[in-house]
Order: structure tokens, then sequence, then C-alpha cells
């Protein structure tokens, strides 16, 4: 919520200063949560302030990556994307040890200490690139593919386009949602996994999610944003029409980590098309507003999921082929994503 609400704030820091920032909001709120002594603290420390951080943190490093590398934008925001998905795999069990031996108050301040120190750190590293940096780095791309004039998050969301975009990739995103939100009930229900067998692939899936970060975002400098949002939607749609039709073990698992690297794709490409699409000046503010396509998403994934398996006594086919259904139109879409001033993407 942090950058829709404060994204012209945002914008006017350096990307030192929002991330020192974020780092004080964040580690802050975890700190004063291990102090909680009512429910309600927990949601004002953890939950709001903790959160708030993260939104000062995570759009102003993504925006600054794309900035930085604008000849590799996509394999940049899809490191970046998947270093901020890695870090729940990676301090989840860390966070859940600390807990079982120091308790869950201590935990909370000394995860608090900890990475209010190590991002306040990093943040005096960062050092936003000066002007014509883009222009200078990417002439190539300035010529071929060209970037929208740079329009503000008012004039954005006056556009057409901005409105395609949101389609697109609330379109291309479900089904992902699905397989990373549902994957244990599916394997249960699907293969009659026991739940601590569904557990492992569930964290084998959350990797595929991080790998398809990464491959999806570097192919998209070689073949275009728009070329390989089009790839991922085709590999989005047959994942899903054989998950619907699939009773082999083996090709419902990799049709499951198929479908969890196009989340991952869609993902990655989302920064570097928001800043072809509307200029890289605003990024900051904008890709925050776009970011509410993760919340559309994640509104229809699971709900999709859950009724059809209540109607279907079980079974998530029907979940499957509208989530397919949903990805072709995403492609369809998709192909009308031009900014004003582009000659093609």
């Amino acid at each position: 919520m942090a950058p829709l609400i404060f994204g012209s704030i945002i914008r006017r820091l350096s990307t030192r200063l929002c991330v020192l920032v974020g780092a004080i909001l964040f580690g802050g709120g975890l700190f004063a949560a291990g102090f909680m002594q009512q429910l309600w603290q927990l949601y004002l420390f953890y939950g709001i302030i903790s959160g708030l951080g993260v939104g000062f943190i995570y759009p102003s490093m993504m925006a600054y990556v794309v900035r930085l590398f604008p000849d590799r934008s996509g394999m940049a925001s899809g490191l970046g994307t998947a270093a901020y998905g890695s870090g729940a795999i990676l301090w989840a069990p860390a966070a859940a040890a600390l807990m079982g031996g120091i308790g869950l108050d201590s935990a909370f301040r000394v995860l608090g200490l900890l990475f209010t120190v190590v991002i306040l750190i990093g943040s005096f590293f960062l050092a936003d690139p000066p002007e014509g940096f883009q222009q200078t780095m990417a002439p190539a791309a300035q010529k071929s593919g060209g970037s929208a004039s740079d329009l503000n998050r008012g004039q954005m969301v006056r556009t057409g386009q901005f409105y395609c975009m949101v389609a697109v990739f609330t379109c291309g995103l479900v089904a992902g949602v699905i397989i990373i939100s549902q994957a244990s009930p599916i394997l249960q229900y699907s293969l009659d996994y026991a739940p601590a067998r569904a557990a492992v692939f569930v964290s084998v899936f959350a990797a595929c999610n991080m790998a398809g970060r990464f491959l999806w975002g570097s192919l998209s400098d070689k073949l275009g944003l728009r070329n390989t949002a089009s790839a991922v939607f085709v590999f989005c749609i047959l994942s899903m029409v054989l998950l619907a039709a699939a009773k082999q073990e083996v090709l419902i698992l990799v049709c499951m980590g198929l479908a969890a690297s196009c989340y991952g794709g869609m993902a990655s490409i989302l920064t570097p098309l928001t800043a072809q699409m509307f200029g890289p000046r605003y990024i900051t503010e904008n890709y925050g507003v776009m970011y509410v396509v993760f919340g559309l998403a994640s509104l229809i994934g699971p709900s999709l999921a859950t009724s059809f398996r209540t109607l279907g006594g079980g079974s998530y086919t029907g979940a499957y082929l509208t989530a397919a259904a949903l990805a072709v139109v995403g492609l369809v879409l998709s192909r009308f994503l031009r900014p004003k001033t582009s000659k093609g993407v």
C-alpha cells in the first residue's frame, strides 16, 4: 500500500533514502512486535508498520535495478523479484528455529534488529544513476523499441493502455496463483499425497517460481518484453490444459512446476514493461499502482480453485480450464500493448 499512498513522496526521495526509511519501518515494526501484549498490536506493528517498510523498499529497489541496467532490464528485474521471493524461503525456517529456541517475543526483537542493521548497511552502497544514464547505456533499445513519454501516476491511469496492461497481467497471474496457493490440496487430491510429502513439493514449486523469474526475465532481454509475455502465456495455457486432462504423476508435477515458473515470468517482466509503456521517470510510483494486479489475481485464483473444487467434488479441472481461458484472453490483449511513442516492443 505504501507506493499507492506515498508514491509521489517515494519518487522524490533517492533510492538510498527510501531503503533507509523502509529499513527503519520494517525492522522497527518487527522489534516493536516483540513487546506486544494484545492482538491489535501485532496487526499494527507487524502488519502495518513493517508492511509499510516493505512498501518503501521493494518498489524502490525494483525501479532502481531497471534504471541501473536499462540494457538488461529483464534480467535485472528477474533477479530482483527472485531475490525478494527467495527471502521467504530462506528466512521462514530460520525464523521458526529462532522462535523455537528463544521464544516468539525475543525472536521478533532479534530479527527486527538484524534486518534493520543489514538493510541500513546495504543502503549506503546504493547510488542512483545520473541523468541521461538510461539513454547512454541502452541507445539501441531507445531506437528500436522506444519508451513512452514519461507519464506520472495520474496520467497513466487515464490511458487505455494502463487498463489493458492490468487485464493482461491479472489474466496471466491467475494460473500461477492457483498452483502456488493450492499446491498441497491439489497434490493430496490428484495424487493422494500425504500432507508431509505435498509440503515438499510446495517448496519445489516455490523454487520453480524463483527460477522462472530469472529465466523469463533474462529471455525478455533477447526476445523483447511483449514477445516474452506471449511465450509465457502459451506455456501457461499448455500447463493448465494438460493439468485438466493429466493422470500421470510426473506429468502433473511437471505442469504444476511449469505454471509456477510462468507466474514468476509474469512477475519479472512487470517492472521493465511498466517502464517501457509509461516511461522510466515515474517508475517507482507507477509500479506501485501496477502491483495491484497481484492482489487481483490473488483474489480470483483461490476463489476459482475453491469454488470449482466444491462444485466438482474435489476436482480442480474447472479451475484449470478457466485459468487457461483467462490466459488466452491475456495473450490476445498482450499483443495490443504498445507505448504511445514506440515503434514496437
